[in-house]
Order: C-alpha cells, then structure tokens, then sequence
C-alpha cells in the first residue's frame, strides 16, 4: 500500500496550493462583500468568475476528468490532495470548476447519456459556462430509504412527464444551472432498486416551478442554493434519460467512491484550514502578556487537531487504495466509515478554532463559521450517520461470523 504520489502530482498539487495562497484566500473577504451586495445573489460574483478564468487558463480546471474531455485523467488517489487543498476555502472547489456534485453530473452526462443529451450539455458543463444540480430529496419522504421515493416520471410515446414536489435541490437556485438531474420513480411494479431513473430537466421546462429555497444554520449558500421545486405535467423529451429505465440507484453507486472521497477531503481541507487559523490567532494574540499559543489548553488543542486530522487522512487514503485496487465493493465498510469520521472529525477541529477566535470565529472574518454549517450537514446528506454506522455493525458482524465459522447472513 504505497500513498507516495507521481513527480506530475506533486507538482500539480503545489500548484493548486500556491494559486489558494496567492489568489483565492485573499479574495474571500471581497467574495463575501460582493455577494452580500448583489442585486443578483444567484449567480457568480465578479471576483469569483475572475477566480475561474484564471484557474482555467492556467490548466488547474476539471481534475479527474478524463483528458479527451479537458481534464487531467487523475485516479482517485492522485484526486485526493488535490481535494484537500481546494477545500481549504469555501470557494476553492468552485474556482476549479471541482465542485464534488459538478465532477459526478459531468461523468454521469459523459458515461450514460443519449449523443443528443451529451452533446447539448456536458461541453458546457466542462466548460464551466453552465452548471447542474442533482434532486433527490422529496419533503415527504424520511431520506434515509430512498428506494421509498415517490416523486413520478410518467412514459408517454417519446417523453417521460414528471410530477411531484423536490426538496434540498442543492445548486438549483443559480442562474446558470442549466439542468437538473431528477432521481424520479418510474415502474412502482419494479425490484426495490429498480424502480427509478434519473432524467435530466432543463431548467425553463414547462411546468417546473421554484418554490423557494431552504437555509443551513441562516446560510442560504448563494449562488447555488437548496431549492424547493414544484413540477407539474413537465414534459422532457425520453433522450433525457440517463443509462436505461430503473438504473438510477445504479448510476447513483456509481459515484459513491469519488464522491465519499472527495467529501472525506473536503472534511480534511476544511480541518486543516481551521488548524491553521487557530494556530496563527494564538501565536497573534497576546492575554495578559503571554501569547496565547504558549498557553497549555491551547497546545493541547492544537495537538488533539493534528491528531484527528492524521488519522482521518491515513484512513481516508487507505479507502480510496481499496476502492481503486478492488473496487467498491471490497470497501464498502471503509468507504462508510470515512462518511462518518469525515465530518465529525472536521466539526472538532473547527468548533476548537472558532472557540478560541472568538467573535471574529463565527464572522465573515474568517471562513470557519460557514465551514462548520457546512460540515455539520454532511453528518446529515448523502445517509445519516446512523445509517452509515448500521451498514458497518452489520459488515463487520457478518465477517467475524465468518471468521468463527459460523453461516448466519448479514
């Protein structure tokens, strides 16, 4: 098991670090102002698009995407520092049209989408011209089975017309998300898993309405957003569909493990910057007339924070080993763990860096507050923590069965 990375990664890597150093910290506080003042919140601020065009020119865009497709083709293990440095800032991801959700729509669109449908979206998706989304969530329905999922795709001749209420369409509210990918159910007689599709909804379709848009902890997340919407009798042509009816919970596995990987690193980028900004104020802060960084609550704290973070990247790089080497399958364990260890790991070290910051902690002045809203939800989104531990008890329950012989299943 071997984590050392190429000459060409290294070097990639250090050129993302030295762009987040050199150009995007020192824009946050200016995103922040411009996107506070906007008379238009829901698309990107003009700091933010300077961000990109730069980024892009300079080849630092798109990173696992295959090369044919303008990316750099990098595995899951060359992704992972690189994940990590752009998630040291709220809008790292982005700058690098690396957003986790824009990455998974983009291979969905490229693996399993109609020429018609790919030719209309993904060039612009890679772009970075457009952006999309994904819905999954329905108000009425408890996330923790989505094969429950009641929202509708009716076929009809050559199109499939969709009824039903979304919620928590995260990256529906921009202007420029084009297209929303729909997790719908479309044969109620169908296996379990089998059930639902995923279709894509251009964002004018007749009939699709935007209710409104949901908030974590006051943050609303402008441009992107959690959109509420309503669709009524909307008609999209079947070329829409991506892969074959009842495959959506399959193309869904499918990006579970750059998925939970890179959220995993987000939680480590996050962490780190959190580190960081801890450390600086204590060596800046003076009480008393002794810094506050020679103080020994403070060193205990910055010594649990390194802890944390090691240990979560020692096991986060061993998860994307095993899904690289044998697949998802032989980590599914893993891959759960990491989905719980990720955030709470990540929520430690921030809420000690916002403790000792004080008021400025949980301001703008710094990007901790937003990053600890942020990283609570993930104990949340994408299967609770409960259900993640449940998958893994059982796992590992079945396995020590099997060790001692015994043939009782999962």
């Amino acid at each position: 098991m071997d984590f050392e990375q190429s000459e060409h990664v290294n070097a990639l890597t250090e050129r993302v670090r030295r762009f987040m150093q050199q150009e995007v910290y020192p824009a946050e506080k200016l995103y922040y102002e411009q996107e506070h003042a906007a008379a238009n919140r829901w698309t990107w601020q003009p700091v933010l698009r300077e961000l990109r065009a730069k980024a892009k020119t300079q080849g630092l865009w798109i990173f696992p995407l295959p090369k044919e497709v303008g990316g750099h083709g990098l595995s899951l293990l060359e992704y992972a520092p690189l994940a990590e440095a752009m998630s040291t800032s709220p809008i790292g991801a982005e700058t690098f049209n690396c957003y986790t959700g824009t990455i998974w729509y983009a291979q969905l669109i490229h693996q399993h989408a109609t020429p018609t449908a790919r030719e209309q979206y993904l060039p612009r998706l890679l772009d970075g011209t457009i952006r999309a989304a994904i819905s999954i969530t329905e108000p009425d329905v408890p996330g923790s089975d989505p094969t429950e999922l009641k929202f509708e795709a009716r076929r009809e001749g050559g199109e499939f017309v969709l009824n039903g209420r979304k919620s928590w369409a995260t990256g529906s509210m921009q202007q420029e998300c084009e297209i929303t990918l729909v997790l719908a159910r479309t044969d109620s007689a169908a296996p379990r898993h089998a059930r639902h599709s995923i279709i894509i909804v251009p964002r004018h379709a007749k009939g699709l309405t935007v209710e409104g848009h949901d908030t974590i902890f006051g943050y609303d997340h402008a441009p992107y957003g959690h959109a509420r919407l309503r669709f009524e009798n909307v008609r999209v042509p079947a070329e829409n569909l991506l892969g074959r009816e009842g495959e959506g919970f399959t193309l869904m596995q499918s990006g579970i493990g750059v998925g939970r990987v890179a959220l995993g690193m987000g939680s480590l980028g996050a962490a780190e910057r959190g580190l960081y900004e801890m450390c600086k104020w204590g060596d800046e802060r003076v009480i008393s007339g002794q810094k506050l960084a020679e103080r020994q609550v403070f060193a205990d704290a910055v010594a649990r924070s390194r802890m944390e973070i090691n240990q979560f990247r020692a096991c986060i790089m061993r998860t994307a080993w095993l899904i690289q080497k044998h697949g998802m399958k032989a980590a599914r364990s893993e891959v759960a763990q990491c989905k719980v260890l990720a955030p709470n790991m990540a929520l430690a070290v921030l809420d000690r860096a916002i403790q000792f910051l004080g008021g400025i902690g949980v301001s703008h002045e710094r990007p901790l507050a937003e990053m600890y809203a942020y990283q609570r939800t993930v104990r949340i989104g994408e299967g609770a923590d409960e259900v993640h531990r449940d998958l893994i008890a059982r796992l590992e329950l079945a396995q020590q069965r099997q060790a001692r012989g015994a043939s009782q299943p999962v």
